[in-house]
């Protein structure tokens, strides 16, 4: 049970978060844009335009280059257009249902934000 725990506390702490960076930024990429066009009361472009760039950069940081204070800046940024997603989305009472999967996508942003920063101090 010991070694168990151990062993998912390591995957927790240590694994490669690459595959979720990429993910989040398809994900603000691609779906925020359009969950904006279709889904908002009040349509804020400026969160579309901010997190399209941001997914292309994350995009680039993790896939692309690989270069690790890119992939600390991108990830930092993508966590901020998550908790703005999800402040837009809880002010304007639209955080339920299908749309609290964008609650989810701000937990992996945050814990790949710890990973890429712990990986950065054992570098």
């Amino acid at each position: 049970m010991k070694k168990g725990l151990q062993r998912v506390k390591d995957i927790f702490w240590y694994s490669d978060s690459e595959p979720n960076e990429i993910m989040i930024a398809l994900a603000i990429t691609f779906v925020l844009p359009i969950m904006i066009y279709k889904d908002f009361l009040i349509q804020n472009w400026v969160l579309g335009i901010f997190g399209v760039c941001s997914g292309i950069f994350q995009l680039y940081a993790s896939a692309w280059c690989g270069c690790l204070n890119k992939r600390l800046v991108a990830v930092q940024i993508s966590c901020v257009v998550c908790v703005s997603t999800c402040l837009s989305l809880f002010t304007q009472g639209l955080l339920g249902g299908s749309k609290s999967a964008w609650f989810i996508i701000l937990i992996l942003s945050v814990w790949n934000m710890i990973r890429v920063f712990k990986q950065k101090i054992l570098r």
